[in-house]
């Protein structure tokens, strides 16, 4: 009986687990195929179309015997089986998909599919704070709100901030990250946890102060900045020309970061909220999700990011102006890493990491050293 072993990006057939090749008898390779091919478009929902290339690898004796190599090409959808189930592959294993990896497939593979545009039916009309959006529209400059044309709660599901559902007008994902009365009542891992540490480990004996940053996404973003603010050394050395600060990490670049973290961050991920850790030599800022799509690690040192997660979410964070920067919280000219990079690097001397470490995307930025430390 003919074996299957996976290899990478393609599965042999004729090929034992351990390694042994023992070929397809030839006058069984057309029916072989014609099984894979069955199994690929029958038992596969939607659908697959292999790619069956016959090759003629050497067996134990040295005798070329035939095998075929199947080659299924990465799909932008989940494809489950027959019986509605979908599996990933784990080492040589293969395991179920729990319903949270599921859900988060499409978003990670482009299928039009945007988690912050998620109506959370648990939550009413009422749980969107109006007030706060009337705000926004006025500091946009749009002229004033004329609900007799367009009601307000039109209005909001146009701007996907509410969405319908079975005849009710309900808040969204983003908006209630935005303008939402009380988030994490329904959003409760949409937090920013900030904990300042003594030593350079997460040792809850070196605990010096902790806080779970909630709120808005706006109000998130700036009390985690003001935590780094408080906390973070800003030694002073005199010269010619005084008192000169030496603050230990840039603000703005750490600003940037958490804005980034804050905005690009993986929503649909459960039980996970952003991790903000400070130590004696550095900062880890931990925010849930993969990169998406095409982005890599290398092309955020290159600051060529072509796919942004939460695109209306990003939007909306274009108009605010953050009381810690004076600036908007995010510019559109797609330069927010290169200027952490390059503030902090220009304080440290070294270049913040960038690291993918399980679900998280995780930055550290490196401090100063304090010049007046013996």
């Amino acid at each position: 009986m003919t074996v299957i072993l996976s290899l990478n990006e393609y599965i042999l057939l004729g090929v034992k687990d351990n390694g042994e090749i023992t070929g397809i008898p030839p006058d069984q390779l057309a029916t072989v195929q014609q099984w894979i091919e069955n199994i690929c478009q029958n038992n596969c929902d939607p659908p697959l179309n292999p790619i069956v290339t016959k090759l003629l690898l050497p067996d134990t004796h040295g005798v070329q015997v035939p095998v075929l190599k199947v080659e299924i090409l990465r799909s932008i959808f989940a494809h489950a089986t027959s019986g509605g189930l979908w599996y990933h592959r784990v080492g040589s294993s293969k395991q179920k998909l729990s319903p949270q990896a599921l859900a988060r497939l499409p978003q990670q593979r482009s299928q039009g599919y945007a988690f912050e545009e998620k109506i959370i039916p648990q939550a009413n009309f009422a749980d969107i704070d109006v007030e706060l959006y009337k705000k926004h529209h006025e500091l946009r400059q749009l002229g004033p709100l004329d609900e007799s044309i367009l009601p307000i709660a039109d209005l909001l599901v146009n701007l996907k901030i509410a969405g319908r559902e079975e005849g009710k007008i309900l808040p969204t994902v983003v908006g209630l990250l935005m303008f939402g009365k009380h988030p994490q009542k329904y959003l409760p891992n949409a937090t920013v946890d900030c904990a300042i540490y003594s030593g350079s480990v997460p040792d809850s004996n070196c605990l010096i102060n902790a806080t779970s940053c909630t709120g808005t996404v706006a109000e998130q973003i700036v009390r985690a900045a003001e935590f780094v603010k408080r906390y973070m050394e800003v030694p002073a050395q005199k010269n010619e020309a005084g008192r000169q600060d030496l603050p230990q990490y840039s603000l703005r670049a750490v600003h940037e970061a958490i804005v980034n973290a804050v905005a690009h961050r993986d929503y649909s991920i459960a039980g996970s909220s952003i991790r903000l850790f400070m130590f004696d030599d550095r900062i880890e800022l931990s925010s849930p999700g993969r990169l998406p799509n095409t982005v890599t690690i290398e092309s955020l040192y290159t600051g060529a990011i072509p796919y942004r997660r939460n695109q209306i979410l990003v939007g909306f964070l274009k108009d605010y102006v953050s009381p810690i920067t004076m600036r908007a919280f995010m510019e559109s000219r797609g330069e927010g890493v290169l200027l952490i990079i390059r503030e902090s690097e220009k304080i440290s001397g070294r270049k913040p990491l960038y690291e993918e470490v399980g679900e998280t995307v995780k930055l550290t930025i490196y401090g100063r050293e304090n010049p007046n430390r013996q």
